[in-house]
């Protein structure tokens, strides 16, 4: 029995010393492996890289986050300002229009006063003449229009006088000349009506210095049947210019 001894323990050697060969060849393809990793990360890795940490990358992020809130600030300013420039732009040429027509229209009376001004009558200078007188039935009455110039230019003392109207007709079948009041005179404002307390009968105050026109209407005398009109311009108790006209049946 004790010859048998040693030779039982004899196998437990030669299977610990193998453990401990193949551990060693793990650890050391173990430590090849990651030195062969990092190897391998140097040469993928240009040789001027970089390397930042975690908290430079994040600072540089938030960078570049501020930095493109301001581009988009900016170019909303850009926008607003393009808006701006053109609603000016629009404002210009509405005013732009606005001048053409006012100097059109400035052209237009200047011309308009060259023709009054080639139609005064010829004569002493502020003498008045009745250049046109339209005058027809309409209902009970007679409505008138006249246009009255006087000539020279501007700058004179303007004529003061008044219209009057008188009308030949039948009356009671006899042959008369009335005066005929006015029933309602066309002022700047409006049609106004007249009245005897507001002008005398048969006649109109004027007051102007190259034309002046005046239409409304003349009242008729009951019964009376006008055949014709006379029309006078009065200055006090001067008449200075007076046309007939003769009434369509």
């Amino acid at each position: 029995m004790p010859v048998d001894a040693p030779s039982s323990r004899s196998p437990s050697r030669p299977a610990g010393g193998m453990l401990r060969i193949v551990a060693g060849l793990l650890i050391g393809v173990l430590l090849g492996g990651a030195v062969g990793y990092g190897y391998a990360l140097r040469q993928a890795r240009p040789p001027d890289a970089l390397v930042i940490s975690t908290q430079q990358a994040e600072a540089q992020a938030e960078a570049m986050r501020q930095q493109n809130a301001q581009l988009r600030y900016t170019q909303s300013q850009l926008d607003t300002a393009d808006g701006e420039l053109v609603i000016e732009r629009s404002a210009r040429q509405e005013l732009e229009t606005q001048l053409r027509v006012a100097q059109a229209e400035v052209g237009r009376v200047r011309d308009q006063l060259a023709f009054y001004e080639q139609l005064l009558p010829a004569g002493p200078e502020g003498s008045v003449d009745i250049r046109g007188v339209q005058i027809d039935r309409e209902g009970g009455g007679l409505r008138y229009k006249v246009l009255l110039m006087r000539s020279g230019r501007n700058g004179g003392t303007p004529f003061a006088g008044a219209l009057r109207f008188q009308a030949t007709g039948v009356l009671k079948g006899e042959t008369v000349t009335v005066d005929l009041a006015p029933m309602q005179v066309k002022a700047e404002t409006g049609p106004v009506t007249t009245t005897g307390e507001t002008t005398t009968a048969a006649s109109l105050a004027l007051q102007f210095d190259q034309y002046q026109r005046s239409q409304g209407i003349l009242a008729v005398p009951e019964g009376f049947v006008p055949e014709s009109v006379t029309v006078s311009v009065l200055e006090g108790e001067t008449v200075r210019a007076s046309r007939s006209v003769k009434l369509e049946l």
